[in-house]
């Protein structure tokens, strides 16, 4: 930044008041102290704009502090605030960066009386948190399906026609209250009896709750001894205390917490008429894969069907006939090779050996001539006969698979109207029209009637 210098010292550049203020606003925002302090004291110059927002001042002996609390906060107190009451306030420093001013906006405000019974709130929240009544690990899943669900509640209050109201709509079921009262001195024991009612009934599950109010009013709900019955209670509990804005200790212990009671309900319900469409997208996926599978059968069975066709059994048996002819051809071929060099090589002997030697190999060749021949025809005819037999197994074997041999003995196949067999008679209806396949036709027929044996 560049200096000039006024009587001797180096000064900086002028900042405008804009940046400065700038600045300085950075400096309350981004401080940790004056983030979410609580600031006791009375209210004096209370201003409601038409913007539904307030202004007003906080003073104590010593000081003032100008405030702001803002439409949004201000719809979320019960009671809107006063002059000269003295107030305990939630918020964080700001600054107003067009008038420059230093101011608290408020995010909560509440009686004097009430700081005290936030001080115990916070107090029971970190004990009961450092003994691990708050832990996932602790909490019980609720069940899927419940017969029963046991409320405990104000009689005369809303929330058990919310709990009603939703059950009818979602998941209609035994729904049983156990009256309580809520709300002043007793309510806390009132609440744990009630509980303790309904665990020796038998419930599947419990909803614990009320409507709306200040911290007075939903204080019982962040006494230890609901605390603890709620986590001690051997059935999944669900707190629904207050509006979604406010928090109790029974909602940290729960095994869940609901906004509000319908909400309750509708998490410990589940929604019947989803149920009923997903099972009814499940079985027709089931039906469209049995069809796929069905589709893929008859493909198979038509394609056996041409293998064991008439037609294609003779093309079989022509092969084998011919495979046949073709190993006699080639066994002829061996042995007259076979004699052949035999004459060769006794030809061969008969001019080196003498006559009488001669006449003597020539003899023994003779009959081992003799012996080959007779030992190759012998295994050519075996051979013969062991084909001949094959090819009578193989015709014997087509003739079995052959699903028209049957047609031969009177018998026919019926043909249903989607061109499948039938098997069965509950494979057709009266009326429908069917073909009988013949050993020589077919014929065409109309049933008339169905009979079981």
């Amino acid at each position: 930044m560049d200096t000039t210098l006024v009587r001797g010292r180096a000064v900086s550049e002028p900042v405008s008041v804009t940046d400065l203020n700038s600045i300085a606003r950075r400096l309350l925002v981004n401080c940790d102290s004056l983030k979410d302090v609580w600031v006791q004291g009375e209210i004096s110059n209370l201003v409601r704009a038409s913007s539904g927002h307030y202004y007003f001042t906080m003073k104590d002996g010593g000081s003032e502090l100008r405030c702001t609390l803002f439409r949004g906060v201000a719809q979320r107190l019960k009671d809107p605030p006063q002059d000269k009451e003295e107030v305990v306030a939630r918020g964080s420093a700001d600054l107003y960066m067009a008038r420059g001013t230093y101011q608290f906006n408020i995010s909560d405000l509440r009686p004097v009386g009430v700081g005290d019974l936030h001080a115990r709130f916070e107090e029971l929240k970190k004990r009961l948190m450092d003994e691990g009544l708050f832990d996932e690990s602790r909490k019980k899943p609720l069940p899927r399906y419940p017969d029963t669900i046991g409320v405990v509640t104000s009689a005369t209050g809303s929330v058990i026609r919310d709990i009603i109201n939703v059950a009818s709509r979602r998941y209609p079921c035994r729904i049983i209250l156990a009256p309580a009262q809520v709300q002043g001195a007793g309510s806390s024991d009132s609440i744990v009896r009630a509980m303790s009612l309904l665990v020796r009934y038998g419930v599947d599950i419990m909803i614990v709750g009320r409507g709306g109010g200040s911290l007075e009013d939903l204080w019982p709900f962040n006494e230890e001894a609901v605390a603890r019955a709620i986590h001690s209670c051997p059935v999944p509990v669900i707190s629904a205390v207050g509006h979604e804005t406010d928090y109790s200790i029974s909602d940290f212990v729960a095994d869940r917490r609901a906004e509000t009671p319908s909400a309750a309900a509708e998490m410990a319900l589940p929604d019947l008429g989803l149920e009923k469409r997903h099972l009814l997208q499940l079985v027709s996926k089931g039906d469209r894969a049995l069809m796929r599978s069905s589709e893929t059968a008859h493909r198979g069975f038509s394609a056996l069907d041409r293998m064991l066709s008439p037609r294609r059994a003779k093309e079989r048996l022509q092969q084998l006939m011919q495979r046949v002819d073709d190993l006699d051809e080639d066994m002829v071929r061996n042995v007259n090779m076979r004699c052949e060099r035999l004459s060769s090589r006794i030809e061969g002997l008969r001019y080196r050996l003498s006559p009488v030697h001669g006449q003597m190999l020539i003899s023994a060749a003779r009959r081992d001539v003799d012996d080959a021949a007779r030992r190759s025809d012998a295994l050519m005819q075996g051979r013969l006969d062991s084909g001949s037999r094959r090819l009578q197994n193989l015709e014997g074997s087509m003739n079995a698979l052959d699903p028209l041999r049957v047609l031969d003995r009177g018998y026919c196949i019926v043909i249903g109207p989607e061109g499948r067999p039938i098997t069965s008679i509950d494979d057709v209806y009266v009326t429908d029209d069917v073909r009988m396949r013949l050993q020589d036709g077919h014929l065409l027929a109309e049933v008339k009637k169905r009979e079981t044996l």
